[in-house]
């Protein structure tokens, strides 16, 4: 068999799957979502917290706690919580310098453009994909303009 590798890191799935938790059943707890989606619970608390500090998870404390989205699931894309966790997602570093090491040396880089391009496309579908189409019976909101 051959070696598998993601192109999400493992936080990042974590917080796509909590994300889907929490829409599905609001007030969920942490320990609730750990143990649903079988996730050592002590790295899904860490994947929550980047939430919460992304400012798209709210997490209640009492009685009527737990999770609930702070932004609304029709509008949250996959891109949304990839970047919340993680920063802004690019395929290769050398997308962020001026001129990469190539483009000094000969004046010019092909491969700088596929990535550039690559990343442009990768981040146009995963925006594209709102989480209210991965939940069951959640009903997206609809928009003033409908």
């Amino acid at each position: 068999m051959d070696a598998l590798r993601t192109l999400l890191k493992r936080d990042e799935s974590y917080a796509i799957h909590a994300v889907i938790q929490i829409a599905e059943n609001p007030g969920i707890s942490t320990a609730e979502i750990a143990a649903r989606l079988q996730l050592p619970p002590a790295f899904t608390a860490k994947v929550i917290r980047k939430l919460v500090q992304a400012d798209l998870v709210e997490s209640r404390m009492g009685r009527s706690g737990g999770l609930s989205l702070k932004v609304e699931v029709d509008r949250l894309s996959m891109l949304d919580i990839i970047e919340g966790v993680s920063g802004k997602l690019i395929l290769d570093t050398c997308q962020t310098k001026k001129q990469c090491a190539t483009q000094q040396r000969v004046g010019g880089c092909n491969l700088k453009l596929a990535w550039l391009a690559t990343t442009l496309q990768i981040r146009e579908v995963l925006s594209e994909v709102k989480m209210a189409q991965l939940c069951k019976g959640v009903k997206p909101v609809l928009s003033q303009a409908s």
